[in-house]
C-alpha cells in the first residue's frame, strides 16, 4: 500500500489486506500465513512528519516450540509509528535514542509504502516461545515421541552430571 503524501490534507484512512509470504524472510522458514494481513490504519500529517496508526491482524500457521507441531495462531497488534522526512535524520554514527524515538522511522521523497511498517508490526507480536497450548508436554528427550498425542515408557531421564552437582549443592546448603 503506497500512500501519496501530497494526497494528504491532515488525515486519511486507509484500510485493506495484503500478502505477508511476500515479505518473508529466509529466517522465517518455520511460519506462513493461514490469512492476509488486514490493516485498518489512519494516517495523519502532522506538518513534515506523518504518524501512522491502527490495528493490524492476521492469523500464522507456526511451529510449538515444545511439540514442534504446527498450530494457527491469530496475531492481533496495533501499528504506531512517526515517519519523519530522512533530511531530519541524526548525521552521527550513533545515537541513542530516547523512547520516544524507538517507533521513529525515516522516509525519502513524497511517497510511503506502509506494507513492511504492517509486516514488521506483525513479526514483533509473535511471542518468543510459541506454543499450541500452554499445556503442551513436548517431545520426549529420550525416545522423541510427542507426548501430547503418545504415550511415552520411558520415564524420568537420568540427570546430566552437572545436575547431579547442583542437586548436591543445593542439597547441602
Amino acid at each position: 500500500m503506497i500512500v501519496k503524501l501530497h494526497d494528504i490534507e491532515e488525515s486519511i484512512a486507509v484500510k485493506g489486506a495484503m500478502d505477508g509470504s511476500r515479505y518473508r524472510r529466509p529466517e522465517d522458514v518455520d511460519l506462513s500465513f493461514e490469512s492476509p494481513i488486514e490493516y485498518e490504519l489512519t494516517v495523519n500529517k502532522m506538518g513534515e512528519d506523518v504518524r501512522v496508526e491502527g490495528p493490524v491482524q492476521c492469523t500464522m500457521r507456526l511451529l510449538c516450540d515444545r511439540c514442534l507441531e504446527p498450530f494457527p495462531l491469530p496475531v492481533s497488534a496495533h501499528l504506531d509509528i512517526e515517519l519523519a522526512p530522512k533530511s531530519d535524520q541524526p548525521k552521527l554514527p550513533e545515537v541513542e535514542l530516547a523512547g520516544e524515538e524507538m517507533d521513529l522511522y525515516y522516509f525519502e521523497g513524497d511517497e510511503l509504502e506502509l506494507e513492511p511498517y504492517i509486516y514488521e508490526e506483525v513479526m514483533l507480536a509473535i511471542p518468543i516461545k510459541a506454543l499450541c497450548n500452554e499445556a503442551c508436554k513436548g517431545i520426549c528427550p529420550v525416545c522423541g515421541k510427542n507426548r501430547n498425542t503418545e504415550t511415552c515408557t520411558c520415564g524420568t531421564t537420568k540427570g546430566t552430571a552437572l545436575e547431579e552437582k547442583l542437586q548436591a549443592f543445593l542439597k547441602d546448603r
